[in-house]
């Protein structure tokens, strides 16, 4: 699932509480925005780094889980199959 554009709430492993750590208080979960993902993990834009234009790199090893609001797409309306 691609989650670049999704506002989530990620579940830290103890390394990723420890990675963080330096940078935000000691927590639990992390929510932020994706700005992008790669192998390395996903880029987050996070409402308490002061400038806009700063993003953490949250790797994948580092958290266990991500929720997400997600609304799936209407399916396709398909004409019936047969024969005339």
């Amino acid at each position: 699932m691609n989650l670049i554009g999704s506002t989530a709430r990620f579940h830290l492993l103890p390394q990723g509480r420890e990675a963080v750590k330096g940078v935000l208080s000691d927590r639990e979960f992390l929510d932020g925005f994706v700005v992008s993902e790669s192998h390395l993990g996903v880029w987050l834009s996070l409402p308490e780094l002061r400038l806009n234009n700063e993003v953490l790199l949250l790797k994948w090893e580092q958290f266990s889980t991500a929720v997400l609001e997600y609304t799936p797409e209407a399916p396709a309306q398909r004409l019936p199959a047969g024969f005339r």
